[in-house]
């Protein structure tokens, strides 16, 4: 699957290490991030846990906007 990325795409290093993990990491991080700033008693507003949330989602569009300048740079 790694080969397939890197000749479909031209990324080596952390390019194509981005481009293959980043939406999977995002995919665990943005799921915590709203289950953990939701625990606890009487919860009425999120805590830090939040933050998870919003690292997941520059995770994911560093992600997808890696894989897609590399698509379109072949």
């Amino acid at each position: 699957m790694c080969l397939l990325l890197t000749e479909a795409t031209g990324l080596t290093g952390g390019a194509a290490w981005l481009a293959r993990t980043g939406v999977l990491i995002s995919a665990i991080l943005m799921p915590a991030g709203f289950f953990f700033s939701s625990m606890g008693r009487d919860v009425t507003a999120p805590n830090r846990w939040i933050a998870l949330l919003w690292v997941g989602a520059a995770t994911l569009a560093a992600g997808v906007l890696t894989l897609g300048v590399g698509l379109l740079r072949v």
